[in-house]
């Protein structure tokens, strides 16, 4: 189950922006392959050497309900292995190490794992590990993130998570290797992995069944001996910078073809001259500033995939109550669409884009990433360049622009808006300098950056003076999941807006009507192109996930089609 986590927003600039007012009005990106195809003899065995780009240390926590990092999530992925198979959609198929089936009219989901999946001691992965995650998740002494309201649909959940029950009623081991899910209603999200609904990653529950739940993530366990039942297990860990990782003999997929794989951090600044000493095999997570460093390297070829995230430029229209609900009433100038469209039409990005991020990153045209295929309204176009546009909604709405180069509101008032980012300062002035071109006043939160811990409690607990932010998400494979972010309900709802075709549109796309998947794609339409038009949190960027592979390589491919079994048939080649 993947978590959905604030993103640091942008990378670190070193160079200047000087950007021109052209229009632009497509949204364009680079092709990589997702596979490279090596026709020669793979070699018996040898070691596999992986870089990991990272400025900082993964934390470690090997419990994929508890860890809060994606370094820890990526780096554990050769032993961590989701136990269903997915098609390009993400919807779950057959032929994983577990299959699931749903059954509608009982309100059930089946698990059936395989017979010969096994935990790195030998211990067959059973029922009761799916029983104890759910736990896991649900126990207030983890405060495990992944108890969310899709969990709480499993009968039982609640009361679990309450106190008021000693186990999950909803959660039947029909037998050692089935359970059955009772859910107190079916929804079509159900079906795409990363929803929420169905674990896709679970715990050994004879392994870890004697760890008090409020010390499970810093135990010795799940932090230096940690239990994996994918093709891959841990023999050495330096915590926060390396993995050593051998073969599982007890897996129950494919015999892995290497001996070895080892897995490191590297700084961004010395991923390049690592690379072109030939230090790793495959490089990880790398920056575009890297990629357009390495991207002509003969001994590499770089594939790529567009990545399940996106950045955005959000305006703060009302604030969170007690109970956690949005309500939409502050008294601020970019309650007005108007303005919000004409600052959105203002943004330069595709011009950042091509300057700063070499064509990895591109400008996004609804708040639903084209990662996911069909489910991204491709005729939607979002907000390019146009600042002719941008002054003529604000010239037609009464902002009368005075001899200062700024405006006032229609009511007469001058106005200034209150800027929170976390990002390099180089690329909040141009958007400033931007707003500047259509005559809005934007200044800094505290007239300053913000720090990334400190920018998170603002957006996390509501914070006050500011109209304005950009961030970034990474999503999962699940499109109605991100909708409902912008739910009243939703934590993550960071603008507070409310509206009633809102909250219509996104229950839509839960409904029962939505089993129909041609009616659930065109209400899902319909809900990117409201949020364009309302513009209250506006898309800016998607991007490309880059990978570096040496030419040695053989078995390697990004494509979720044919990736499922990828560390077990990557081998080596002279």
């Amino acid at each position: 189950m993947k978590n959905k986590g604030l993103m640091k927003g942008l990378v670190a600039l070193t160079t200047s922006v000087v950007l021109s007012a052209t229009f632009v009005s497509d949204v364009q990106a680079l092709s990589f392959p997702t596979t490279y195809t090596n026709h020669k003899k793979s070699l018996k065995g040898g070691t596999l050497r992986v870089g990991y780009v990272s400025d900082s240390a993964f934390k470690g926590v090997f419990a994929n309900e508890l860890q809060s990092d994606s370094p820890t999530a990526d780096v554990a992925g050769f032993g961590w292995q989701d136990l269903f198979k997915v098609d390009k959609n993400y919807r779950y198929v057959k032929g994983g190490l577990a299959d699931v089936s749903f059954d509608r009219k009982e309100k059930t989901a089946t698990v059936k794992i395989g017979k010969n999946v096994n935990w790195s001691d030998g211990h067959p992965v059973e029922a009761k590990d799916f029983t104890y995650t759910y736990e896991v998740i649900a126990n207030k002494q983890t405060d495990s993130a992944s108890y969310n309201d899709q969990v709480k649909d499993i009968e039982g959940m609640e009361e679990y998570h309450n106190g008021q029950a000693d186990h999950i009623s909803g959660v039947e081991e029909k037998d050692n290797k089935t359970v059955v899910l009772h859910y107190k209603k079916m929804t079509p999200d159900m079906y795409f992995s990363g929803s929420g609904y169905i674990v896709d990653v679970v715990e050994p529950y004879h392994y870890l069944k004697d760890v008090p739940f409020d010390q499970l993530a810093s135990s010795d366990k799940v932090q230096k001996h940690p239990l994996f039942y994918g093709p891959w297990t841990m023999k050495n860990i330096v915590k926060g910078e390396s993995i050593e990782w051998v073969p599982n003999k007890y897996y129950g997929g494919p015999k892995p073809k290497l001996d070895k794989i080892t897995v490191e951090l590297v700084a961004t600044n010395k991923a390049v001259s690592a690379l072109k000493a030939h230090k790793y095999d495959i490089l990880l997570k790398e920056s575009p500033g890297v990629y357009n460093k390495i991207k002509n390297l003969k001994d590499y070829k770089v594939l790529g995939e567009k990545a399940l995230t996106y950045t955005y430029l959000g305006f703060k229209v009302g604030h969170a109550d007690k109970d956690g609900n949005s309500v939409m009433d502050r008294k601020t100038p970019v309650r007005d669409r108007t303005l919000r469209q004409a600052m959105a039409y203002a943004m330069n990005t595709e011009q950042l884009d091509k300057k700063l991020y070499h064509g990895i990153r591109y400008r996004g045209n609804t708040l639903i990433p084209d990662a996911l295929g069909k489910w991204n309204d491709h005729r939607q176009k979002g907000y390019p360049l146009n600042l002719k546009k941008a002054n003529n909604l604000l010239d037609k709405a009464g902002y009368k622009m005075q001899k200062d180069g700024y405006r006032t509101l229609p009511n007469g008032k001058k106005f200034t808006l209150r800027f929170l980012y976390d990002g390099d300062a180089l690329v909040a002035r141009n958007y400033m300098e931007q707003w500047k071109k259509i005559g809005v006043k934007v200044k800094l939160k505290d007239d300053r950056i913000q720090n990334f811990n400190t920018f998170t409690e603002e957006l996390l607990n509501d914070g006050k003076g500011w109209d304005l932010w950009m961030s970034g998400w990474d999503i999962t494979g699940a499109p109605t999941h991100e909708a409902k972010s912008y739910a009243t309900s939703s934590p993550y709802n960071f603008a507070h807006f409310t509206t009633k075709e809102n909250t219509a549109l996104i229950d839509s796309l839960s409904s029962e009507k939505a089993f129909d998947q041609d009616y659930q794609l065109k209400q899902f339409y319909k809900w990117q192109a409201y949020m364009n038009k309302e513009a209250y949190v506006v898309p800016r960027d998607f991007e490309y996930y880059t990978y570096p592979v040496s030419k040695k390589v053989k078995g390697y491919t990004l494509d979720p089609e044919k990736s499922y079994w990828v560390w077990s048939n990557v081998s080596l080649t002279k």
